[in-house]
């Protein structure tokens, strides 16, 4: 296994180092294992807005239902 960290830190030794394997470019495997952590970055980000969105409205609603506004409590409910 290797680091991603290592990896996005210094791109050019690690190709470096894979292009001395037989039929291995090197800076492709790089350029594509970085376009992945990018991705796996991106969603990884998104959950967790998606997530925090999520908990401030649970706690939203918890306090309108705590406070007794009804109204509020099923408008949140319905967002």
């Amino acid at each position: 296994m290797h680091d991603i960290r290592a990896i996005r830190d210094n791109p050019d030794a690690y190709a470096a180092a894979l292009s001395r394997r037989p039929s291995v470019d090197g800076e492709s495997e790089v350029k594509k294992i970085l376009e992945l952590d990018a991705e796996v970055r991106k969603a990884t980000h998104a959950r967790e807005t998606a997530e925090a969105s999520r908990n401030s409205l649970s706690k939203q609603i918890g306090q309108a239902k705590a406070k007794g506004d009804s109204n509020l409590f099923e408008e949140l409910k319905v967002a």
